[in-house]
């Protein structure tokens, strides 16, 4: 399950995923291929997870952590209401002895909702806390997938 309490930023537990540690595999990756790094941002305000443009055989891949739990994803495409997720096994291999790699039927899973008592009730497994939920309503048009909630742009 990756839907953990503070799992999309909003009043979960006090802890951080290494971001260093994160940037420094994205750069020792992209070198070990012969690549490059294109650009790294730090999570921001409303952006729950940092982000590294990676070049890997002329092809840009986004890799993605979490900002509390030490889940590591690959996109294709990345923009404020939209990723695109997908599998990199030879990433994945760079990642895993230090984060949990997320695959993308894992983020592509449905967010399945239902309406009861005013409030909106998640029937995907999860352990989300109630301001994580309100948030969730309220970006409900942008939410789709497992991957917006762990992977948002929620102000």
């Amino acid at each position: 399950m990756v839907l953990l309490n503070g799992v999309s930023g909003s009043n979960g537990p006090d802890s951080r995923s290494d971001g260093l540690l994160f940037q420094k595999i994205c750069y020792l990756a992209a070198a070990e291929a012969q690549g490059r790094v294109l650009s790294f941002h730090e999570t921001e305000v409303a952006r729950n997870y940092y982000k590294a443009e990676v070049e890997l055989s002329g092809k840009s891949v986004y890799n993605l952590l979490n900002s509390t739990y030490p889940f590591v994803a690959f996109a294709e495409f990345v923009d404020l209401t939209k990723l695109v997720f997908i599998d990199n096994d030879w990433l994945s291999r760079k990642f895993k002895p230090y984060f949990q790699v997320l695959s993308s039927a894992e983020l592509h899973e449905p967010i399945r909702t239902r309406e009861g008592k005013g409030k909106i009730i998640l029937l995907n497994n999860n352990e989300l806390n109630d301001a994580e939920l309100n948030m969730l309503e309220y970006y409900r048009s942008v939410t789709s997938i497992v991957g917006d909630i762990v992977f948002n742009f929620w102000d």
